[in-house]
């Protein structure tokens, strides 16, 4: 029950965090010019494209320099030494390190309620739980005292350069805003407006590398626009439904049917799904025990469970 509890305020606290950024997103002046989407062949899939040319906005450099700063955790130093020669899986994992620092009030607030989640009337499996989260929250805060002061800035610089050399899950990451909407706070910033041009196409790409979270959030993006990264990607209910369609493939479970108002579509969104499946993810072999999700750095720390691998690591 505690689990499930636990589960379920965690997943209150996301859609209540995106609803917020999104509205704040809203409220900003128009996006700069986005580039062109990705070019459509004759069957309706999206046609693959290179990593660094699509992905790259306007006013990206033409390279990407190493941030110049000492690192006090040697931990840290050894990763960036490594980014800065061009090891994209190290700038990745640099990168989703450095901002698990951005924003340590999480594990603050888990703290803060520590007495409270003392009390002797409490069930013990919900009191060893509550143990077990402050343990890590004392763990995530002690970790990060020797982090940059500028831990954001520097973040979103790795996780961007990892994305740009074609790392599938920093790619995915970077599109999903695990940067710029950490908490909301840069949304008047030149990294945010980056983000906005480069952020549907890196999606895409990630989705392309056969990267399977990837499947979810462009699955929504097709559908609606209920939040930052989903408002950058143009709605279409053939796409959205091959997403679904793919997604029960791979699970090796039975599809839901389709709403009356797009059964028309379904012959061309079975086809997309077959396509999807065969060209992007072809060494998948259903049905999957757990379709994956990833939760931001700062979060996995905290709620994550002990055998959730560490970001950028697979």
């Amino acid at each position: 029950m505690a689990v499930k509890t636990r589960d379920l305020i965690v997943s209150l606290i996301a859609i209540a965090v995106a609803l917020l950024g999104w509205q704040l997103w809203r409220l900003r002046a128009p996006a700069p010019a986005t580039p062109a989407p990705a070019a459509i062949g004759h069957d309706g899939a999206p046609t693959p494209t290179q990593p660094t040319a699509s992905a790259k906005g306007a006013d990206a450099p033409s390279k990407i320099e190493p941030i110049r700063s000492n690192y006090r955790n040697p931990q840290l130093a050894e990763l960036k030494s490594r980014a800065d020669a061009g090891d994209s899986r190290a700038s990745c994992q640099l990168g989703m390190e450095l901002l698990r620092c951005t924003d340590v009030s999480p594990a603050e607030q888990v703290l803060a309620a520590a007495e409270e989640n003392s009390r002797p009337d409490l069930p013990p499996e919900q009191r060893a739980y509550m143990t077990k989260l402050e343990g890590r929250a004392r763990q995530m805060i002690n970790e990060c005292r020797n982090a940059p002061a500028d831990s954001w800035k520097q973040g979103n610089h790795y996780l961007r350069q990892a994305a740009l050399a074609g790392e599938p899950e920093a790619m995915y990451r970077y599109a999903r805003g695990d940067s710029v909407l950490v908490d909301y706070t840069h949304l008047n910033s030149p990294e945010f407006d980056r983000w906005r041009a480069e952020a549907g196409n890196m999606l895409q790409l990630s989705f392309e590398a056969g990267y399977l979270p990837s499947l979810f959030d462009l699955m929504v993006g097709y559908s609606d626009n209920s939040s930052p990264l989903t408002g950058l990607i143009a709605n279409d209910p053939t796409k959205a439904r091959a997403m679904r369609l793919l997604i029960s493939r791979l699970a090796g479970k039975p599809a839901d049917r389709p709403e009356s108002r797009y059964a028309s579509l379904e012959p061309a969104a079975t086809a997309l799904a077959s396509q999807w499946q065969r060209d992007y993810f072809p060494t998948v072999k259903p049905p999957l025990q757990k379709l994956p999700r990833l939760m931001p750095a700062g979060f996995a720390s905290l709620y994550a469970d002990e055998n959730n691998e560490p970001a950028c690591t697979q």
